[in-house]
């Protein structure tokens, strides 16, 4: 590609976030080398903002990438969402009036809504990165009332821009599936689609040397809000414990620590066998290569269909089996038949004591670190993921007929 297309990328996600820094840098950085020039629109939450916004346009640009960040508003409700869609909207238009564009990507539904919008006043083509069922998630999380008249007026939304989409991308294969049986398509043609996954960096996550321990390290990295279930991460480790005495449970992330410990007392756990820090994306590889097994467990939902928890292909990658429960996106067949962790179909006492037998097992086998590594580079590849999108981006390109 000789000619530089220039991009504009709107994530809802606010710069220090961890997620940019895993996934949107990440394929900004490796697209970057293919001939895309990246203008980066992100909606910033002052409470999450810790960076030196200076610096960080100055590194960014250095790989090529023009950030822009644009405050989020407060609240849940509607108005807060139309409040940012109008933002983005104004933020968008000058960066366009300032540097043409070819194309616009648009991660999760509100910058979908932005630039579907975008698509209506110029034609610019625009690629729809669905982090989710948007409108079910408000749903799952308690903020929508199923039904009612804010939800039926969002589907109808959601609906329109998913018609207008030049290109769809979905974090999951039963996502997609579930995409094309939506009533709103009434016989249409669907706009292309891909599906790919939140991606690893397997540059930076690989497996590392263990001495043998008689300790076993349960591991598990994000956030410990409520989806997460922290219950059963902590009743999880209680039965694991009793099983593997001499076991700790080892939570990287930015939570409030004070639930987390209370739910260790409720459990009589010893006050040393779990510990929670707060580490620099930078400083996470390291410490997952300490675990023995990591933990991924959400509240299962009809949303959770779009999902890809995005640690797990980390843990893969370094080489740690996976214990996660069934019903989010593509877990089911990536965990179903055992190799590289286990599938719980239930929290009840006799799957946790199945889980804990075929640990034992994985545990057993010399050639189980290199087969976790094996799946993730064969379903997580940051380099497969990248080429996707390259594809996408052309795909929609040889399509344009605006002038």
């Amino acid at each position: 590609m000789a000619e530089v297309i220039d991009v504009l990328y709107i994530s809802y996600n606010g710069i220090d976030e961890p997620l940019v820094h895993s996934q949107v840098l990440n394929y900004l950085r490796c697209l970057s080398q293919r001939g895309y020039r990246f203008t980066l629109l992100t909606f910033e939450r002052p409470a999450a903002a810790t960076t030196d916004s200076a610096a960080t346009r100055a590194h960014l640009a250095a790989l090529g990438i023009a950030w822009h960040g644009v405050a989020a508003h407060r609240g849940w409700g509607a108005l807060s969402s139309l409040r940012d869609v109008l933002t983005g909207m104004a933020a968008a238009r000058h960066l366009l009036h300032t540097q043409p564009m070819h194309l616009v990507h648009a991660r999760s539904f509100i910058p979908a809504l932005i630039a579907w919008r975008l698509a209506r006043r110029t034609g610019l083509p625009f690629v729809n990165d669905l982090r989710g069922f948007w409108v079910d998630e408000k749903v799952y999380r308690g903020r929508l009332r199923e039904g009612g008249l804010v939800y039926r007026l969002a589907k109808q939304l959601e609906g329109r821009v998913l018609r207008a989409s030049g290109a769809i991308i979905s974090l999951s294969d039963r996502g997609s599936r579930a995409l094309r049986d939506f009533a709103i398509w009434h016989g249409r043609s669907l706009p292309p689609m891909a599906t790919i996954p939140t991606c690893v960096d397997t540059d930076r996550f690989v497996p590392g040397v263990r001495a043998p321990a008689p300790q076993r390290v349960f591991g598990y990295v994000g956030s410990l809000s409520a989806e997460y279930l922290p219950e059963q991460i902590v009743g999880y480790f209680a039965k694991a414990l009793a099983r593997f005495p001499g076991s700790c449970l080892q939570l990287i992330s930015r939570s409030n620590a004070a639930p987390i410990l209370a739910l260790a007392a409720q459990h009589g756990l010893p006050p040393d066998s779990i510990r929670l820090v707060a580490l620099r994306p930078e400083q996470v590889p390291a410490e997952i290569v300490r675990f023995d097994v990591a933990l991924s467990f959400i509240r299962p939902h009809f949303s959770k269909l779009a999902s890809c928890p995005t640690k797990v292909g980390e843990y893969l990658a370094a080489g740690v089996p996976v214990v996660g429960n069934a019903g989010i996106g593509d877990m089911d067949g990536l965990l179903g038949d055992g190799r590289v962790g286990f599938l719980l179909r239930d929290f009840d006492a006799g799957s946790i004591e199945d889980s804990f037998r075929h640990l034992q097992s994985l545990w057993d086998d010399a050639g189980l670190g290199m087969r976790c590594r094996a799946v993730a580079l064969a379903q997580f590849s940051l380099r497969e993921g990248v080429d996707r999108y390259d594809n996408t981006y052309r795909m929609l390109l040889a399509q344009d007929q605006r002038p």
